[in-house]
């Protein structure tokens, strides 16, 4: 029995029907289906619907004949559940799928899908499949180690860091564009003769020869990229692509299987794939089941390779023969937004929806996004429009309209979400400080995002300055958070002065963390200068002394650096004192998961390394990915515009909307929204773009008709068409892209929404036009608004008027009364230059912030009560007044605890002998240490013990073994059947685990290979060597595992090794078990150069971790813990923390 789309959905969701639309895509027949559709159209339920009724409807069909492919794991992860809990639904009603429930449909990124066909068919390519994948952090590490040792300058003009990110970026362009490095090479030097036609006799003839040149000469770079990738084992996402690509094309039975495997397949957000994802999936499934859903509209992400001709060819592509009109559908309603919202986001997408000017000769588009439609019972919807006069007033306009939004509650009864969307990451900050100072929680979202928020800059100052003790800009955000006043900074920076030159140093060199780690005496002061303050000394004091403490942790696992330095810095107290910060402890939380995984990821991760990789993150606008948590929804989210995609909220501010901040453009002049964009250069002046001739979607890119043969002046010719026609056609180009990240960011609100930017951008010192994206959206909801009164343009420029709101009553209402728009006249050059002044003066230090308030009257609070206590009343008395309640017999407990823990237990420590195994925790906490020797408890049985004891056994006999005469009887004894009687370990061993068994058998190969290398040139000379030795006035008694003579000619006389079968040393291993390790070497060196009458410095120790396999020398131990104290005077020491006090305690037996 066929069932109809209706019929599924009332099974699996009564409460939804499908629209027409919805029911044309779900009920398409079998073969290539393109899916335009909408933002917010719901393409999700949709094809999670089609995907239903093709298991109904097609018996061939199972569900894990079913590929989806998207380009999230956590899209693909919603998309999989969404589709096992319907298929479940759906089995209740028809009996032959239950008989397959326990199969999935294959839910998988676009890169996974990639990655199963290496790691399935890789060999027939010559790939080993057991490759590892480089993350984008490594790629980024391995790239600046390549850079930073090449023997020639790649770009003057670049820092290292700087060229890395222009290396990769081209790393990727090529492979995206399907070509080798060689390829690359060919084609870029060919390019390169064509485009010598132009000269070089002005400065944009030289700027297009100089790009391609650069190109070029980062061919090398890459090219060494590639190899070290190899010789590594690892792959990048772009190899994965470029290798499935080559496997697809190459293996003829590969693209069979697949096609027979997966026969029916859905490809999402298809307007984000890139050239060469173009190529394999249409290789893979052309004039197969394929049904590719997607908006032209929102294809943003051509910055990473996505390529925006993806939807416009998908037929072309994919069916051979020319496609029906049937086969391309659309989604249209819109079931996320109110109708003002979708007003504003048609109006804005309408030429998007038009073949662009420099596509001469096409007539119309194969993919045109549909206008979208409001959903039944949709709401009128709220849209502000608001143009201030200065940043400042843009700021209290947000303020303004987050406050408003919050006080009402959606109609579930919860506060509504909020989020604020940014074209750039620069205004983050501002944003947050300006909601903060309005005593609004926050949250900045996302990798670049994170690196602003104040905890997280807290910490990396820190660790800059662990790494970099010239890292001025990091010390001076250090200085500023202990709210030092302007006269203790002077001081401070004239005392370091002081510093260099009694170090012999240029007072113009002068490193100001000197001065912190080494503050003068209260009251000092320059002559003629000011004095540093008691306060400011004792400050500075306590944060020099943190920053030592995180400069000691410098060699350390990252991780364990960021975690220290958080622990140091007392960071996560601060966010936790923090009444407005909603995601402070989640953000230092989040920095620690992002420090993990890019130590992971990154072979040889270093604290400098991971430093770079936040600078790079720093300077991307789209930043780098990261393993993010979930926002929290009780604070408003700033976060980019790229990274809001997918998402969605009650109620969005779209900020920063000014000409040449968004759209986003480097030209100093702005234009009105009226006029054409401005001219573009993109590729022809940046080396890390691949030339637009070169690129497999130039159909669709302005065409490069570069013609200057035969004129005169060549360069000139040159410069006229590109500062003309052609530079034109890139400036349109490049507005559409950002068109299409407008269109985004106005439709991620569900009802209300402000749009909002500034005739004076932050500190500008001229204005910039509306945006046109702004304009537009005027423009279609009010209207040609008129100007404004005479007696409302003085009250426009106080920037209280929007703050409060009050700017409303000066503008006009929308059509609908559901909006209010202002458009601030446009500031005249005096008040350009006072508002210039204004944003130029400043006190410091600030003013407490909101969140320093609040904490402050709490305190302040709290102690009017301690002083309203009466000072001589019995504590006890007053709460026995408050009744038998739990929280006064909690609060009598928790008193009693207290007092108990002044009281200092005496313990006297018999201290004649200690056994070496104990030295260390004596060492370590002396007062703990005999707390135990009088009170031992029982340790807990572990499996390791018994494996340690019997291959130690085994290591005992080994070596008696290799020193002994083979022809002697215990050499004979020793090596029959009664290897047990002779001290074998045969009895012990069978009471090991099978795991354990296997783990003893790598102990002991590990251990043979251990002594035919490192010890080929030593014989054994004591084995299980019992010792007593005197340190600091006690007798140490112990075993030494083995000592070895030199037989050859390299190393100390004597060799002590401890042999260890637990985990060896890594770089997270904590310091006091390596202070255990250095204890007990030093003790065996000392008891056998005793024995021998030999000088220490002639007997070498090491421990030996057979299990890793690894080994260290003591030499290399004690370097890790930056040096130890003579055992003598730490054990005297130790004794004398450890030894009693008055009070009594008897010492142990």
């Amino acid at each position: 029995m066929a069932l109809s789309a209706p019929q599924i959905q009332a099974i699996v969701d009564a409460t939804k029907t499908p629209t027409h639309e919805q029911v044309r895509v779900i009920e398409a027949p079998r073969r290539p289906l393109l899916v335009v559709a909408g933002a917010g159209s719901g393409k999700t339920e949709t094809m999670s619907m089609r995907v239903l009724w093709l298991l109904a409807n097609h018996p061939d069909l199972s569900p894990s004949s079913i590929l989806g492919l998207t380009f999230t794991r956590k899209a693909a992860g919603e998309l999989g559940e969404r589709l096992r809990e319907r298929i479940r639904l759906l089995s209740r009603e028809m009996p032959q799928l239950r008989e397959r429930l326990d199969e999935d449909p294959v839910s998988l990124t676009y890169n996974s899908f990639a990655e199963r066909i290496v790691s399935e068919h890789g060999m027939r390519i010559g790939i080993d499949p057991d490759f590892s994948m480089l993350s984008e952090a490594g790629a980024l590490d391995l790239m600046l180690q390549i850079v930073e040792a090449w023997p020639t300058d790649l770009d003057e003009d670049l820092t290292p860091l700087g060229a890395v990110g222009q290396i990769l970026h081209l790393a990727g362009e090529i492979a995206e564009h399907g070509y080798t490095v060689e390829s690359a090479r060919e084609a870029l030097v060919g390019f390169g003769r064509e485009l010598e036609q132009v000269g070089e006799t002005n400065d944009d003839a030289r700027r297009l020869l100089r790009a391609n040149r650069r190109r070029i000469a980062f061919l090398d770079p890459i090219a060494e990229y590639q190899k070290r990738k190899r010789d590594m084992g690892v792959l990048d996402f772009s190899d994965q692509l470029v290798l499935a690509t080559r496997i697809v094309r190459e293996a003829p039975a590969v693209r069979e299987s697949l096609r027979e495997e997966f026969r029916a397949v859905l490809l999402d957000e298809f307007q984000d794939t890139s050239v060469i994802q173009m190529d394999m999936l249409s290789m893979l499934f052309g004039d197969h089941a394929v049904t590719a859903v997607g908006d032209p509209n929102q294809a943003i992400y051509g910055w990473r390779g996505a390529s925006a001709s993806s939807l416009e060819s998908f037929l072309d592509r994919f069916q051979t023969g020319e496609a029906q009109e049937s086969q391309t559908l659309t989604l249209s309603t819109a079931w996320r937004n109110d109708e003002a919202i979708l007003d504003a986001a048609n109006r804005v997408a309408a030429p998007l929806r038009e073949v662009a000017a420099y596509q001469e000769g096409k007539e119309h588009l194969k993919a045109q996004s549909p206008v979208l439609v409001a959903r039944d019972g949709a709401g009128p919807g709220h849209v502000d429009v608001a143009y201030a006069p200065d940043y400042e007033a843009a700021l209290g306009a947000v303020v303004d309209f987050a406050r408003s939004v919050r006080s009402h509650a959606s109609e579930g009864g919860k506060r509504r979400t909020v989020a604020v969307l940014c074209r750039r990451r620069k205004d983050f900050a501002y944003v947050d400080a300006a909601l903060r100072d309005a005593g609004i929680p926050t949250e900045i979202v996302g990798l670049g995002g994170l690196l602003d928020q104040p905890a997280v800059q807290d910490v990396r100052a820190a660790l800059e300055l662990a790494y970099d003790v010239e890292a001025s800009p990091w010390l001076a955000r250090l200085l500023v958070g202990i709210d030092l006043g302007a006269t203790d900074l002077m001081a401070l920076g004239d005392w370091s002065r002081v510093l260099a030159r009694t170090e012999g140093t240029n007072p113009h060199q002068a490193v100001l963390l000197d001065a912190v780690d080494s503050p003068p005496e209260p009251g000092w002061a320059a002559e003629g200068r000011p004095a540093i303050s008691e306060e400011a000394v004792r400050r500075v004091r306590l944060l020099g002394e943190r920053l030592r403490q995180v400069r000691e942790g410098v060699g350390r696992s990252v991780t364990e650096q960021v975690e220290r330095a958080i622990l140091i810095m007392g960071t996560l107290d601060d966010v936790i004192a923090d009444p407005l910060s909603m995601g402070g402890r989640a953000a230092l939380d989040e920095f620690i998961a992002v420090t993990a995984a890019y130590e992971k990821d990154t072979p040889g991760a270093s604290l400098g390394s991971f430093l770079a990789y936040l600078r790079m993150a720093d300077e991307r606008e789209d930043g780098l990915e990261a393993p993010l948590g979930e926002p929290d929804p009780r604070a408003v989210q700033i976060m980019t515009v790229h990274a809001s995609k997918g998402l969605e909220w009650d109620c969005v501010v779209v900020f920063g909307l000014s000409d040449g901040v968004f759209p986003s453009h480097d030209k100093r002049k702005t234009v009105s929204w009226l006029d054409e964009p401005p001219n573009d250069s993109a590729w022809l002046t940046d080396a890390s773009a691949l030339p637009h001739p070169l690129r497999g979607d130039r159909a669709d890119l302005p065409p490069f008709a570069l013609d200057v043969e035969g004129e005169a002046k060549p360069s000139a010719a040159y410069s006229k068409w590109m500062k003309g026609h052609y530079g034109r056609a890139l400036g349109v180009h490049a507005e559409r892209e950002e068109r299409r990240l407008a269109y985004v960011a106005m439709t991620r609100a569900r009802s209300a929404q402000l749009l909002v930017g500034s005739w004076i951008y932050r500190t500008g010192s001229a204005t910039r036009q509306p945006s046109r994206y702004l304009m537009e959206a005027r423009d279609e909801l009010f209207g040609q608004a008129p100007d404004l009164v005479d007696d409302s343009l003085t009250r426009v420029d106080d920037r209280g008027v929007w703050a409060r709101g009050d700017w409303r009553g000066l503008g006009v209402e929308s059509v609908s009364g559901a909006g209010a728009c202002l458009i601030a006249p446009q500031p005249d050059d005096e008040e350009i230059a006072q508002s210039c002044a204004a944003a130029a003066s400043a006190t410091f230090p600030e003013e407490p912030g909101p969140s320093r308030r609040l904490v402050a009257g709490a305190a302040a609070a709290v102690e009017a009560q301690i002083r309203a206590l009466a000072g001589d009343r019995d504590v006890y008395e007053a709460l026995a007044e408050l009744g038998d309640d739990p929280a006064v017999r909690d609060t009598v407990a928790l008193i009693e605890e207290y007092h108990l823990g002044l009281e200092t237990p005496v313990v006297d420590l018999w201290a004649e002998r200690v056994p070496a195994t104990s030295v260390s925790a004596l060492l370590h906490d002396g007062e703990e240490f005999a707390r135990d020797m009088r009170r031992p408890m029982p340790s807990r049985p572990s499996s390791l013990s018994a494996l340690g004891t019997v291959f130690h056994a085994w290591v005992e006999r080994e070596l008696h073994l290799a020193s002994a005469d083979p022809a002697s009887e215990a050499f004979e004894l020793a090596t029959g059947e009664d290897a047990a009687l002779a001290g074998g370990d045969g009895a012990d061993e069978a009471l090991l685990t099978e795991g354990e068994r296997g783990r003893l058998d790598r102990l002991r190969a590990n251990f043979r290979a251990f002594v035919a290398t490192r010890l080929a040139g030593y014989r054994a000379v004591a084995i299980e060597e019992a010792f007593s030795v005197e340190v600091g006035g006690v007798s140490v008694q112990g075993r030494i595992d083995a000592v070895f003579e030199r037989v050859g000619e390299q190393g100390p006389r004597f060799l002590v090794v401890d042999w260890k079968s637990g985990a060896p040393i890594t770089a997270t291993t904590k310091p006091d078990k390596i202070a255990y390790f250095v204890t007990q070497l030093r003790l065996y060196r000392r008891a056998w150069a005793a024995r021998t009458g030999v000088g220490p410095e002639e007997v070498g120790a090491m421990v030996a971790f057979l299990a890793g396999p690894s080994h260290f020398s003591l030499d290399e131990l004690e370097d890790a813990l930056g040096g130890a104290a003579p055992l003598d005077e730490a054990l005297r020491g130790a004794l004398g923390r450890a030894e009693t006090s008055p009070g009594g305690g008897e010492a142990p037996e």
